[in-house]
């Protein structure tokens, strides 16, 4: 009877069971009404039950009209003779049995939608990164996928190549070259073979979203500076190392970073070892684009036209960027684009000027997309005009011969440009590419200097800036500096004192021109014009205003030079009372930094001005055991003099002994075992300075360290002896000196193995 139909399976269950059993492939098409095959059969149930699992009732048509496809149906599978569906009278009893039915799916489907919400909160909760910031990823990365034309080269193999060995990469190349075009691409390779892609904005995303153990790329674009290497942002990558070696270590993740060759080859990158173990320069010869390859790029963007590019082109090495906006743009010519691409920009900007108030809007508003240094956010277009903005827009239309023009229609001009010199990206206008912005701050710091000194975006002005008399500094030959000529120097030292004041401390002191001493020479003789009171507040200024999020807390421009080894800003700030005991957040001092750096000259003035010498930075490590490590002999002489803590150690208990000890400098060893320190002071390993010179081979230093008696039997907490340390590294030298110690040599570790245990050579032990 139809009853016996409620203790059947679900009619989906049902469905799915039959196709399983029979190999039946449900048709995604309705069937014709006289098509009595099963697969047709299956398509109505499983028709009918997308229908009645979302109604809770249903009028006796409806329901007559569904028994009955079930019960014929029921037929064709089952046989006329099946009991199931002998019964053919709608009963009461039948009534309610279905109405069951119904009940049960409905209830099972609505379980299932729980379930698929429970799992969904739990898949939520275990995400490290807020939906929203999810969100933006999510649409990035679609926006990769649909820009993602990048064609098989040797240089996209070989990165491909490089990650199956190693975990973090390194793209080098000059601008427009396509770092992060290949970059994004091969994450995207990666994605689909399981990786989630995590494109890292600032520095501290790498350690706030990395989970260890779940597969991950992280895309690093322009590492520390998009256009000259900038100092503090090296500072701040450099405090993450731990965690960026934590990564490393962890198969399951990659760690993909583009970077600007003229970056990447300044001294003070050299200091990041992970984004230096594995280098990929996109224009050396193993890895530049071939004449092939250009080739092949060439017809993918502009087809036919090709043939008019001649050979000096393809020689350029951002000819991929070439090709890449020529696509976007419409009758120019292709040969004297490819000749001279930014002369072609430079004529399209000066036919604007000549097409009325239109033109004259895009002008103005490319002028202040430079201004705001690509980062012109669109709600600056909102409300009402403020005092600051009515003078930014005065003076840009001013410098540009124009009129003033109300900011909405400069907003409006700005999405006219959108595809051509303009893109729009998360409510930020900004150039369609870094080099073409290159090439816009140029133009502009050509054309109105004076505006962009006084109102440009604080690092545009320290960053891209450069005197004219500046042309010993390296950074003074990259394309696309802005020159300062002598008439606007004293304008650029006011926006520098402006900037400084305001607590934009860091931004200001990471300025290329101070790497120059006839600019700093300039800048002490504006210093002097000041009022004394001013000089004092500038020199005790501090850092309040920090401009991206990566900047070490309450530095100050002491602090700044004193790492950078400005020894005559140094010697000015002296004379205006700072405070030379002014700290960061994390305790560092300007007598930490340069002792660290090796600027004997400035830890010389500030000594004369009674600091504390005791002072812990970053680690706790103090001025002498950061110049202990380093290795400045001078330096620790001078802080010696100052008769300062020999025995304070840093974090993890390392005393400046120990740090010369292990790095084998063995004139500090000498002066700081003149003032009688703690030779056995161990570390948290409980490693001694003797275990560590014995381990390290320091010869000439045991012999010293063996002269102040030392506990030659003091183990580290594995239970390893200097002496088992230098058998094992083959040291025979230092183990012959530590036996003239009688030490115990059937000294054993942790694990109850002795020297002998190991079967150490006699050729090694004597």
């Amino acid at each position: 009877t139809v009853p016996t139909l409620t203790n059947r399976p679900g009619l989906q269950t049902l469905v799915t069971l039959v196709s399983m059993v029979k190999a039946v492939q449900i048709t995604d098409t309705e069937p014709e009404i006289n098509d009595t095959s099963l697969a047709a059969d299956l398509y109505r149930l499983q028709s009918w039950y997308k229908k009645i699992i979302k109604i809770s009732s249903m009028d006796l048509d409806k329901y007559q009209q569904f028994v009955q496809t079930v019960k014929v149906i029921l037929e064709r599978i089952s046989g006329k003779n099946n009991p199931v569906v002998k019964e053919t009278r709608l009963s009461t009893v039948m009534q309610k049995q279905v109405q069951k039915i119904l009940h049960g799916l409905r209830e099972k489907e609505e379980n299932l939608s729980l379930k698929d919400r429970i799992m969904k909160m739990e898949t939520e909760q275990k995400e490290v990164i807020p939906k929203n910031i999810r969100d933006q990823i999510h649409r990035q990365i679609e926006d990769w996928e649909n820009k993602d034309k990048i064609l098989s080269t040797r240089a996209s193999d070989y990165v491909m190549e490089c990650l199956q060995d190693n975990s973090c990469l390194t793209l080098t190349a000059p601008s427009g070259v396509g770092k992060s075009c290949i970059a994004r691409h091969t994450a995207l390779v990666l994605q689909r073979a399981g990786y989630n892609i995590i494109p890292v904005e600032i520095p501290s995303d790498i350690k706030t979203y990395y989970q260890p153990g779940k597969q991950t790329v992280f895309i690093v674009d322009d590492i520390c500076g998009n256009f000259t290497a900038n100092q503090q942002q090296i500072n701040n990558w450099k405090r993450l190392l731990p965690v960026i070696n934590t990564i490393i270590a962890d198969k399951c993740c990659k760690i993909i970073v583009s970077c600007r060759l003229q970056v990447y080859k300044d001294d003070k990158f050299n200091i990041l070892l992970p984004f230096k173990s594995c280098e990929c320069n996109l224009i050396s010869d193993k890895l530049g684009l071939t004449s092939v390859e250009k080739t092949t790029i060439a017809k993918t963007y502009i087809g036919k036209s090709m043939k008019s590019i001649d050979d000096l082109s393809f020689k350029c090495d951002f000819f991929p960027l070439l090709c890449s906006l020529y696509h976007e743009k419409e009758d120019v010519d292709v040969n004297e684009y490819f000749k001279n691409p930014f002369d072609v920009y430079k004529n399209e900007l000066h036919r604007l000027s000549e097409h009325g108030d239109d033109g004259n809007y895009k002008i103005c508003s490319l002028a202040l997309c430079v201004l705001f240094n690509n980062q012109l956010n669109e709600k600056w277009f909102e409300g009402k005009v403020t005092d600051e903005q009515g003078q930014i827009i005065k003076d840009t239309c001013e410098a540009c011969e124009f009129n003033s023009i109300p900011k909405t229609k400069l907003k409006k001009a700005l999405d006219t440009l959108d595809g051509t010199f303009i893109c729009k990206q998360n409510g930020i206008y900004k150039t369609v590419h870094d080099k073409l912005f290159d090439f816009l701050a140029h133009y502009f710091g050509q054309k109105m200097i004076e505006c962009l000194i006084d109102h440009g975006d604080s690092h545009l002005v320290h960053e891209r800036f450069i005197w004219q008399k500046s042309a010993d500094d390296k950074n003074s030959d990259v394309d696309f500096i802005i020159e300062i000529p002598d008439a606007y120097l004293p304008s650029y030292f006011e926006r520098f004192i402006k900037d400084w004041s305001a607590g934009k401390v860091s931004v200001v002191f990471d300025n290329n021109n101070l790497k120059v001493s006839s600019f700093r020479q300039q800048l002490i003789q504006y210093l002097k014009q000041l009022d004394q009171s001013q000089q004092v507040t500038l020199a005790n200024t501090k850092v309040t205003v920090r401009l991206k999020e990566y900047y070490v807390s309450g530095t100050s421009p002491l602090i700044d030079t004193c790492y950078d080894g400005y020894t005559d800003i140094v010697q000015w700030m002296l004379h205006n009372d700072v405070d030379v005991d002014q700290c960061r957040d994390d305790g560092a001092t300007g007598l930490v930094m340069a002792s660290q750096e090796g600027h004997a000259d400035i830890v010389k003035l500030l000594l004369e001005k009674d600091p504390t010498v005791d002072v812990c930075g970053y680690n706790g490590i103090s001025p002498l055991c950061i110049a202990s490590f380093k290795g400045h002999t001078t330096i620790v002489k001078l802080l010696l003099e100052k008769n300062p803590n020999v025995n304070l150690c840093d974090n993890i208990g390392c005393s400046p002994l120990f740090m010369a000890s292990q790095e084998g400098h063995t004139d500090i060893v000498k002066l700081l075992l003149g003032k009688n320190p703690n030779v056995d002071q161990c570390n948290s390993n409980g490693c001694s300075p003797l275990y560590m010179a014995s381990q390290e081979g320091h010869t000439d230093i045991v012999k010293l360290l063996l002269e102040k008696n030392p506990n030659v039997d003091q183990c580290d907490n594995n239970g390893y002896s200097p002496l088992y340390m230098a058998s094992q590294e083959g040291h025979t030298d230092i183990v012959k000196l530590l036996l003239g110690k009688n030490p115990n040599v059937d000294q054993c570790d942790n694990n109850g193995y002795s020297l002998c245990t190991w079967q150490v050579s006699k050729d090694t032990l004597v």
